[in-house]
């Protein structure tokens, strides 16, 4: 994006536009051929930043649509644990809470690389965290029961439940509740 589009560029939408580029980013860095964790992990991050911003750039009706958004609450939720209590995608030995995810590494043995490095979530262990954090911060209470709601709807699906793809639907979901343009 130029300066000048960048410049007429509306706020919630620029939050968006960098939530999606976050995205783009962390992926390319889950390989092959770049496998670069600490690279997805400073995305992710910033993707959790730029996305609960979203809400904060937004005005009084646009806010009343996101919290209607249980993807959007769940990563909201995420974002105050990365911002004032642990660094989330990575097992750092100081972080307040574990990690809250495993990495999938697919190996390929003699042929070309095939597969990559992700992040599923572990929504147990998430859950444990948002509790915690509402112990310790009951005004978060209201969007953690919707991100713990969240997690019951992605544990009721079954399957594994990759970090990117839930981040695209996060975004997607944004951009059906607001106009953007």
């Amino acid at each position: 994006m130029d300066e000048p589009t960048l410049s007429n560029t509306p706020p919630v939408q620029l939050r968006l536009k960098h939530a999606e580029y976050f995205l783009s980013q962390y992926r390319l860095h889950c390989g092959p051929p770049v496998d670069a964790y600490w690279l997805m992990v400073g995305y992710f991050d910033a993707y959790l930043f730029s996305l609960a911003t979203v809400w904060d750039m937004s005005h009084p009706e646009a806010r009343k649509k996101l919290e209607t958004i249980g993807v959007f609450r769940f990563f909201k939720a995420l974002r105050n644990v990365a911002a004032h209590h642990s660094i989330l995608a990575a097992g750092v030995s100081e972080n307040k809470f574990p990690r809250p995810f495993s990495r999938e590494v697919n190996v390929s043995a003699g042929g070309p690389q095939n597969g990559s490095s992700r992040l599923l979530f572990r929504l147990d262990i998430l859950r444990q965290i948002l509790y915690a954090v509402e112990a310790e911060r009951p005004h978060e209470k209201k969007n953690i029961e919707v991100a713990c709601s969240y997690i019951s709807e992605l544990e009721a699906c079954g399957v594994k439940v990759y970090l990117e793809d839930i981040m695209e639907e996060a975004i997607h979901a944004v951009e059906r509740a607001i106009p953007l343009t």
